[in-house]
C-alpha cells in the first residue's frame, strides 16, 4: 500500500505561557538546582528540538523510501494529538518522559532484546487491524505480544483466539482479560507488564482529552494508535 510519513512537532501553548511568566522557575530533579526560565533560552531549546525532530523524520523517510512532510504548530498537545489520530491511519507518540531512569533489564551477552508489545482490543471489528499492526511492529518477536481484551465475555474471547491463530499461525500470544473498565486500570496493567510499546485501537473513549492526558502523563513507553480503515487484513504474520 502507499505510505506517506507526516511529522508533527507540537509547541504546547501552556508551556509557552508558563515560560513567559516573570516568576517561572525551572527545577532540576537530578541536582535540585533552581533557575529562572528565560524566554530566549526557552525558545532556543524548542528550536533545537524541532530541528532534531525534522532531521530524524527526514532520515527515516530517506531510509525507507517514502515521501514525507514536517511541520510545527502551537496549541494544546492533547487537542492536536486527538486531531492527528483522527486523520491518520497509524499514529505514534511518546508520553512525557519521567526524570527517574528505570532499572535496566539484564540479559545474557549476545541475547537479542525482546520487545514487549501490549495490544489492547475492545471489539473484534477494530481488533484485527490493531493486532496485525502490532505483529508487523514486533517483526520476528511476535511471541512477546500480550493481548489485553476489554469488555470481555466468553464468546468474544473464543472469537479473539481464532483471530489470533489466523494472524499469528506460528506463535500463540498471551491473552489477558481486563475485568474493570476505564483507562486508569488499563494503564496500571500496562505498567505492571513493563511494556516496551502499547498498540491500541483509536476508539472514541481513548480519544477523550482526559484519557489522552492520562496516557501522556502516566506511561513511558511509545504508544501506537491504529485508526480503523476500510481495507481487509487477511495476511498472516510468521
Amino acid at each position: 500500500m502507499a505510505i506517506e510519513l507526516h511529522g508533527l512537532f507540537i509547541e504546547d501553548d501552556e508551556l509557552q505561557r508558563a515560560a513567559a511568566l516573570p516568576f517561572a522557575k525551572e527545577l532540576c530533579r537530578l541536582t535540585l538546582s533552581v533557575r529562572e526560565i528565560q524566554n530566549t533560552r526557552f525558545d532556543r531549546t524548542i528550536a533545537l528540538r524541532m530541528r532534531t525532530a525534522r532531521s530524524a523524520i527526514e532520515e527515516l523517510a530517506r531510509r525507507i523510501g517514502v515521501p514525507h512532510t514536517f511541520r510545527n504548530t502551537q496549541g494544546s498537545t492533547v487537542g492536536l494529538l486527538r486531531d492527528t489520530v483522527q486523520s491518520a491511519d497509524i499514529t505514534f507518540f511518546e508520553p512525557l518522559r519521567k526524570m527517574a531512569v528505570p532499572a535496566a533489564r539484564q540479559y545474557a551477552p549476545g541475547h537479542r532484546f525482546p520487545r514487549r508489545i501490549v495490544v489492547v482490543i475492545a471489539d473484534l471489528q477494530t481488533g484485527k487491524e490493531t493486532l496485525f499492526t502490532a505483529a508487523r511492529l514486533a517483526k520476528n518477536q511476535v511471541h512477546n505480544i500480550l493481548i489485553l481484551l476489554r469488555n470481555s465475555n466468553t464468546a468474544k474471547l473464543h472469537a479473539l483466539e481464532q483471530m489470533a491463530n489466523e494472524l499469528l499461525p506460528t506463535h500463540r500470544p498471551r491473552l489477558l482479560l481486563l475485568p474493570e473498565p476505564g483507562v486508569q486500570h488499563l494503564i496500571s496493567t500496562v505498567l505492571a507488564e513493563r511494556a516496551d510499546m502499547l498498540v491500541i485501537g483509536a476508539q472514541e473513549e481513548l480519544l477523550k482529552p482526559q484519557s489522552l492526558g492520562l496516557l501522556l502523563q502516566q506511561l513511558e513507553c511509545p504508544i501506537c494508535l491504529v485508526r480503523q480503515s476500510d481495507r481487509d487484513v487477511n495476511e498472516p504474520v510468521s
